[in-house]
């Protein structure tokens, strides 16, 4: 048992203090425990203390206004659950509250077990006492089977995907639980405010069919009835009135349905509405049992949209540092994209997929963010056509940089190698940190591959880009040197494949020659070039990297 002072009126209403075995006191002098900024009440006005049983006992300390207790003037008084103190324009609450507790089963009456939030007071979870003596065989069969059916749906919802398969989720379960043969599931327009069925099925239309695959078509249902429930108006229960049975042309008109309607909630709303039909009518715990499974769906929907929207936010917050990073360097617009693009090639090529290729495509992404904190006069307005040694020294620190920007934030950690290690070179000449060969995380070597084909294939100040077909030819050029050779010949025969070259098996040692150079650019006029990677006309490379093109290697 411990005990708590809420402020319900005064400048800290809504504050809880704590009271412990030490007393306290209140006041307007900042040495109180509890410090009131208001001139009604006295430097030290009330003193709480507790004696060795655990009675809390109030004292006025001789203050100048008094203490109220429930509204009365009091010297010292014993406290009880539920007293108001009011001292000056301050009016506290005095709640004895229980200790939290645990649930690990030790020694404790299982029926007995609670849950409660430490020490700040909120909903209880109990677990409920029964009177196992009214229970049948039959209810323990029902109870069991409705546990492994929860279960059954919670595994189900975890790997659902979009609201069609959890809506879908609901409904299978709800049937299962209440031996329903017909359903539908109504979602509620967010905009509109309309019902709209999103799952129905008809498990009657199963039999004569041989795939064993339940029907989907729509079932009837009464939409005032749907409303009710979905307004807050409770599960209903039992037959719908006769004229809101819909028929069709022709049809005549027959007693309702027996119908079972519960609202699918979440944390804000409603969302949607289970509805259920049955023509024998429903199991006696078939409303607790749909009321759970509501339950359970409407947190999965909660889950899910706060999922997308984060996703929504994450992904314009990445479009928006890419821009911020282009923005540093006109030469490179595009740049922090295409390398995406390429990088997502290359992974893909490589068998990656699910978040690996996630991890890779959004590390190409940020690659760059280091950039961000390079002064202006190095890349933004330069206009010579190379860039002195102390500009190159500059230029490399821009991966340390964005190791320790991504560093602050806890769910990008995966891709920070991608920032930090993409200038690190396969024989150990390249920087900050002079790692070689495969002690260069694979997602840093993807992102080195992409990231110098980019930078061969496009204009800068001081080099005209050379041709895509004319960029493969470099980078073999740079294998085992800057790149990792496997890593240059997979991200060819990808770009190939994915290029519509012509129509072989390309072999990945194969050098391509001047028809082949011919032929893919031929094949590229033919199928169009995508959207950010247009294809160029140069010169052809010659023979040896020059200085130029090594300065835009190491610049990315």
């Amino acid at each position: 048992m411990f005990a708590m002072l809420h402020v319900t009126e005064g400048l800290d209403t809504g504050r809880l203090f704590e009271l412990g075995a030490e007393a306290i006191t209140l006041g307007r002098n900042a040495e109180n425990t509890i410090v009131l900024n208001d001139t009604a009440v006295s430097g030290v006005h009330t003193k709480i203390m507790r004696d060795e049983a655990g009675q809390f006992t109030i004292h006025d300390m001789q203050s100048t206004n008094g203490t109220f207790l429930n509204g009365r003037e009091h010297g010292a008084s014993d406290l009880r659950h539920g007293d108001t103190i009011r001292i000056g324009s301050t009016t506290f609450v005095f709640e004895l509250r229980q200790e939290a507790r645990r649930i690990d089963g030790a020694g404790q009456d299982e029926a007995a077990v609670q849950v409660e939030k430490e020490k700040g007071g909120g909903p209880r979870i109990v677990l409920p006492e029964v009177d196992a003596s009214a229970l049948t065989m039959g209810d323990l069969v029902r109870r069991y089977q409705l546990g492994l059916l929860l279960d059954s749906l919670d595994r189900a919802l975890s790997v659902a995907e979009g609201t069609q398969e959890v809506l879908s989720c609901a409904l299978e379960a709800a049937l299962a639980a209440t031996e329903s043969r017909q359903g539908v599931v109504l979602s509620i327009d967010a905009k509109s405010g309309e019902l709209h069925p999103s799952v129905s099925r008809d498990l009657g239309q199963l039999d004569g069919q041989l795939d064993g695959q339940a029907a989907s078509r729509p079932v009837s249902f009464s939409k005032s009835l749907a409303f009710d429930v979905a307004a807050g108006c409770g599960t209903h229960v039992g037959p719908i009135k006769v004229d809101e049975v819909p028929i069709a042309e022709g049809e005549t008109r027959a007693e309702g349905p027996i119908v079972l309607a519960c609202m699918i909630p979440t944390t804000s709303t409603t969302v949607g509405v289970i509805y259920l039909h049955s023509s024998t009518g429903f199991p006696h715990d078939a409303v607790e049992s749909v009321e759970a499974i509501g339950r359970r769906v409407g947190s999965a929907l909660s889950a899910s949209r706060w999922q997308v929207d984060f996703e929504l936010l994450f992904s314009s917050t990445i479009d928006a540092i890419m821009n911020t990073i282009q923005a540093k360097d006109v030469y490179t617009r595009g740049h922090s994209e295409r390398v995406r693009h390429y990088s997502k090639l290359l992974a893909k090529e490589l068998g990656l997929t699910g978040q690996e290729l996630y991890r890779v495509t959004l590390g190409a992404a940020l690659h760059d963010i280091g950039k961000i904190g390079m002064p202006d006069s190095v890349l933004k307005f330069n206009k010579e056509a190379r860039l002195t040694e102390e500009q190159m020294v500059e230029v490399r620190k821009h991966p340390s940089h964005g190791a320790r920007i991504l560093g602050d934030i806890t769910f990008l950690q995966d891709v920070i190698p991608a920032a930090e290690l993409h200038h690190e070179d396969w024989d150990g000449g390249g920087y900050p940190h002079g790692l070689s060969g495969e002690d260069i995380p694979l997602i840093a070597r993807i992102v080195a591959v992409a990231d110098t084909y980019d930078a061969i294939t496009t204009d800068r100040p001081y080099q005209k880009g050379k041709s895509y077909e004319e960029g493969h030819e470099i980078l073999r050029k740079i294998s085992g040197k800057r790149l990792e050779p496997s890593l240059v010949e997979h991200f060819i025969a990808g770009w190939h494949r994915h290029r519509k070259a012509p129509a072989r098996t390309y072999d990945a040692t194969h050098k391509v020659s001047e028809e082949d150079v011919a032929a893919a650019r031929s094949a590229a006029a033919e199928v169009g070039s995508e959207p950010g990677l247009e294809t160029q006309a140069t010169p052809p490379v010659s023979p040896d990297i020059d200085d130029a093109l090594e300065q835009i290697i190491q610049i990315g």
